[in-house]
């Protein structure tokens, strides 16, 4: 076996094999792929062990050491960063040669007793290398014959120049790959080499073999890579090799992919992929209080825990009234499990049923939250539970089809249950529980919709992965600051401690001429065309000078601006040149936007849809407001694009009380005045967590202490005013149906009262605006008030309404209310609102039936209104619109 050994050659490489043809018993490897081909061939290969399964032993480890050690006062405030932070210490101990011993020093001998001590630390890369160097000598079978190396031997690390000496003591040749293939003599990417190579520089000439092209913007430099890559030949496509030192290429496949050519397909690890958010938020969820905004995320990924149409009705369930037990989330069960029956209806009764319960049962486990307090911590078995829930969705949902993403969910969720198995606890702190899932997570994962098409053009991560010579190569994100270099912990006198016994770390000095050479060795294996491309934004954040370019500098500031493009000529030059290559670009017409419409016209076919519809107090307030706006929202049900969220406190306060009257106010007599209020509280405490979860929130404190002081007494407010109205309470929560004249109605009745033969609605409302009800009252605009009158009684002239008004425990209502002694003076009742109203609905409808809508917002839609119209025109009808994007007006508001 041949191999070629990169630094950076785990992953993607180029080329692929020595041989251009292809090498049948060879392969590009970096230390990972190094490692396991020794460990193979030796007979010890063992399995991947996380770092989070590290980090977890080590925390057993340092715990059992006991005594007083260097650790110990940051280990007692937080052991999981302690033992991260000296467990990568050991590791760099490891690398450096250390074999665990004491070599007396205080704190290197402390490190040594916590290595001798149970349990075992899990290997890591530097454990793997080290067990192989001691073994290589006396374990012969090795198949491999040469390893030839891309980086030169005197800038590899220590711990690989080891490994390649007991290899060449196995009989292994070792060798370099060779000096590489410069660009011709007199180019300017020539000079640049030479310049690299610590030569004299000289003046570019602007042949376009060496360019760095400028961007404002990653968006804009990625449009002209795409040109480029575009109007190259086909035939010199191959050998195009792209380094994207971020790992990510979905900007540029973007701009590749709309000019067909195949994508790259590089994809940035990241830990927010929606699978392997079911893990966090699984354990986010069990905590207390419950966070309602926790559980809608959970159903609202991608790919949910349960199926995708249970998961919509709970969280609309949740959107509604959010919490754990309330009348909406029963319904959400009660709706799932007649459609699970309705599923299951293949199989015979007994075994639908039984399988509509396993599966109620599987979706439910994911349900039970809110179960341990966070300053308690939860039990390891069932953190492990929950862990192996998620593992057991991850591969029931992958079925067998290898999707790397819930693979990847399954295994992180496996590396959190040995981690929790081996802190040896048995109840786990939720910040140690919080450490251990972002750590398992950190590595992330890239998005498997992402990948590489066959195609002419390579990708690779890292300058060293480019191990031999490329004709052209294009340095994508050519920005700073560029690799680290690590720090040493230990002092001078621990240092030589660790040289008296065969461990010495590698010099500063050395680790930066190891990364210089990787930064040089790209740009001198370009043998025609090299392109650096360096963005002035990436994303948001502006971008700095890449280390390589400061050392190109001189030469690049003495040779003018020959060498440089800037990608934003191709927005006014229809004949740009880019590194001898002409991006030809055509202008086009600028393309007229969307235009206001103040009246629209639809098919009169569409005049069925209202015709035999009923109207809510909602829907003719939005008429009457804007008719454009009723036919979108209320007859095509058109909605904002956000799908669920969680109501503001505001509007919790208000369900809470609304829920509260509905059980507290019960048909017959109003209940005693003594004990309201603490019945009230009593609801107000059981009902909490049900419909108004969020209000538990440490950040609504303040909140929630105010209301549970003032809608107890609110509460208390509107039984006072029933006694005092010597009213009977007929029922509350009450759907009716109603019409008057040819207006059909329907409505949720909020209070229906009476007093003898007479009858009132009430309609509850918490609010902070007290003027505008009121204002609503007295201009005979409040058309609520008018449609309840319509709802309240078959006799035709219906029950006057009045809002009572929670937050302000204050009754609004017109003159001759049996509700109140004080009441509002109004120019308009509401009987003749109700009659203003049906009058409106007529016109409007009429001219929605004739296929004409006016959108209110424009100036010249007051031409547009119907004659005859009783209520005035609103003054600012597009002030909460959720339609402003069809009719353009909101250009107007800006």
């Amino acid at each position: 076996m041949d191999l070629v050994f990169g630094l950076a050659a785990d992953g993607r490489a180029y080329p692929d094999t020595h041989d251009g043809m292809g090498t049948l018993d060879g392969a590009v490897v970096g230390p990972m792929g190094l490692i396991q081909i020794l460990e193979t061939q030796l007979g010890m290969l063992g399995p991947s062990i996380s770092s989070a399964v590290r980090i977890a032993t080590y925390v057993a480890k340092l715990r059992a050491c006991g005594g007083n050690r260097f650790w110990t006062s940051s280990f007692l405030q937080d052991p999981w960063s302690t033992a991260s932070a000296i467990l990568e210490w050991r590791d760099a101990l490891i690398s450096a040669g250390w074999s665990g011993r004491e070599v007396g020093s205080a704190r290197l001998d402390d490190l040594a007793v916590a290595e001798g001590i149970s349990p075992e630390l899990p290997h890591g890369l530097v454990d793997r290398a080290a067990k192989l160097l001691n073994v290589l000598a006396t374990r012969p079978g090795l198949r491999i014959r040469q390893i030839a190396l891309a980086e030169r031997r005197d800038v590899l690390s220590p711990l690989w120049v080891r490994m390649l000496a007991a290899l060449e003591a196995a009989g292994v040749t070792v060798c370099e790959c060779g000096e590489p293939e410069l660009a011709a003599e007199g180019t300017d990417l020539h000079k640049v080499q030479r310049v690299l190579a610590g030569e004299q520089g000289e003046n570019l000439q602007g042949d376009g073999t060496f360019t760095t092209l400028e961007a404002d913007t990653e968006l804009m430099a990625a449009e002209a890579i795409a040109d480029w890559l575009a109007a190259s030949p086909i035939e010199e496509l191959p050998g195009t090799v792209i380094l994207a030192p971020d790992g990510d290429t979905a900007l540029l496949d973007n701009a590749l992919r709309a000019r067909g050519i195949p994508v790259l397909g590089l994809s940035a690890s990241s830990p927010w992929r929606g699978a392997l958010q079911v893990l966090p938020l699984a354990f986010a969820a069990a905590w207390q209080p419950f966070d309602p905004s926790v559980l809608l995320n959970l159903f609202l990924l991608p790919r949910p825990p349960i199926a995708r149409w249970a998961a919509r009705r709970l969280s609309r369930a949740l959107s509604e009234e959010p919490g754990i037990g309330g009348r909406a989330w029963l319904k959400a069960w009660s709706e799932i499990e007649v459609r699970l029956l309705e599923i299951n209806t293949q199989s015979d009764a007994d075994s639908a049923h039984k399988k509509t319960n396993t599966t109620l049962a599987e979706w439910r486990a994911w349900t039970e939250v809110g179960r341990f307090r966070r300053s308690d911590g939860i039990p390891v078995v069932e953190a492990q539970a929950i862990c192996g829930r998620v593992a057991a969705w991850a591969m029931r949902s992958d079925g067998g089809k290898g999707d790397r993403l819930l693979i990847a969910v399954a295994s992180a969720a496996g590396a959190v249950a040995d981690a929790l198995h081996r802190l040896e606890l048995a109840s786990i702190p939720a910040l140690l529980l919080d450490r251990i899932v972002l750590q398992v997570l950190s590595e992330g994962m890239a998005n498997p919709e992402h990948f590489a098409e066959a195609g002419a053009v390579r990708a690779i991560r890292a300058p060293g992965a480019l191990w031999s010579s490329a004709p052209r190569v294009i340095w994508w994100n050519f920005v700073g600051p560029g690799e680290k270099i690590p720090t040493v912990p230990w002092d001078s006198a621990e240092q030589q401690a660790l040289a008296a016994n065969g461990v010495a770390f590698e010099p500063s000095a050395a680790i930066a001429r190891r990364i210089e050479a990787a930064h040089t060795a790209i740009i001198r294996r370009t043998r025609q065309t090299a392109i650096v491309v360096r963005p002035a934004l990436a994303r948001d954040e502006r971008t700095t000078l890449h280390p390589l370019a400061h050392r190109l500098r001189p030469l690049l500031k003495e040779s003018g601006a020959v060498d440089r493009f800037k990608a934003e000529r191709l927005l006014r030059e229809p004949d740009a040149v880019l590194a001898g290559r002409m991006l030809a670009r055509r202008l086009s017409e600028p393309a007229q936007p969307p235009a206001k419409v103040a009246t629209w016209n639809v098919p009169a076919g569409l005049a069925g849809l209202v015709e035999t519809r009923r109207e809510s107090a909602t829907s003719l307030t939005r008429m009457m407001n804007c008719q454009l706006s009723w036919f979108v929202q209320d007859i095509l049900k058109l909605r904002p694009g956000r799908f669920a969220e969680i109501p503001r406190t505001d509007q919790l306060f208000g369900n809470l009380a609304h829920e509260i009257a509905h059980r507290l106010l019960l048909p017959g007599p109003p209940p005693p005045q003594d004990n309201i209020k603490e019945a009230a509280s009593e609801h107000f405490e059981n009902l909490l967590p049900q419909i108004a979860a969020p209000l538990l929130q440490p950040q609504h404190a303040g909140e929630l202490a105010a209301a549970r002081e003032m809608v107890p007494r609110a509460l208390e407010a509107l039984v006072r005013l029933l006694h005092s109205q010597e009213l009977e309470i007929v029922g509350s929560e009450i759907d009716r149906d109603g019409r008057h004249g040819a207006l059909h109605l329907q409505g949720r009745l909020d209070l229906l009262v009476r007093r003898g033969s007479q009858v009132a609605v009430l309609d509850l409302k918490w609010t902070r605006s007290e003027r505008r009800y009121q204002d609503e009252v007295a201009n005979g605009r409040a058309i609520q008030l008018a449609v309840y009158r319509g709802l309240s009684a078959a006799d035709g002239t219906g029950a006057p309404g009045g809002y009572f008004l929670l937050r302000q425990r204050r009754i609004l209502a017109g003159p001759g209310s049996i509700l109140t002694n004080s009441p509002v003076d109004a120019d308009v009742g509401d009987l003749d609102t109700l009659a203003h109203v049906a009058s409106d609905w007529r016109l409007w409808h009429d001219l929605a039936v004739s296929g004409t809508l006016v959108a209110a917002g424009f100036p010249e839609a007051e031409n547009q209104r119907p004659g005859g119209l009783a209520i005035d025109a609103p003054k600012e009808p597009c002030r909460f619109c959720d339609s402003r994007g069809l009719c353009r007006v909101q250009e107007e508001l800006v």
